[in-house]
């Protein structure tokens, strides 16, 4: 995959076959403004994405629905990152255009058509955004007859069966 384009100096490529060019590094929130006791506070990841985005030619945030990890529900909620991304791209004025969002559905139990529906919605809605440029499965629920998520869509829950997936941490448990 060869390099595209170069932006203060970070190299960017296609994202596979699409036509998203993606940084080669990218920006990871999983902790941000979390619960743990040195999680980066949103002025140390607005400086982080400053630095980052805005100098030195990065484009990809990497979050996802649950972000950030630990949450405690007091100082921290799921979706705290997507809404961290949000609020820096108003402040900043940064064009939507200008960053690659990956974001993440929760895996597991959780997928299903219901689901990811409302889990991309809700991502939307804390992104500030119309679109998303990435969106994947986290965690995903392993050797189960969805374990490829593009194939929960279509999933015939009523049709399986299998007393394991209806018991046994399968996707109707």
């Amino acid at each position: 995959n060869e390099v595209v384009k170069t932006i203060n100096g970070m190299k960017q490529r296609r994202l596979g076959g699409s036509d998203i060019l993606v940084s080669e590094l990218g920006l990871g929130t999983q902790r941000w403004v979390s619960s743990d006791f040195n999680a980066p506070s949103e002025e140390e990841c607005f400086e982080f994405m400053d630095y980052a985005i805005l100098k030195h030619g990065v484009n990809l945030l990497d979050t996802a629905e649950q972000y950030p990890i630990p949450s405690d529900g007091q100082r921290a909620s799921e979706g705290d990152s997507e809404l961290l991304i949000s609020k820096w791209m108003k402040e900043r004025k940064v064009a939507r255009e200008k960053v690659v969002v990956a974001t993440k559905i929760t895996g597991g139990r959780n997928v299903n058509p219901r689901n990811i529906q409302e889990a991309c919605e809700g991502s939307l809605k804390r992104l500030g955004t119309d679109y998303i440029d990435v969106y994947q499965l986290h965690w995903p629920q392993r050797y189960s007859p969805q374990s490829n998520w593009g194939q929960s869509l279509a999933y015939d829950l009523e049709a399986d069966a299998n007393p394991y997936w209806r018991s046994m941490g399968g996707p109707a448990s």
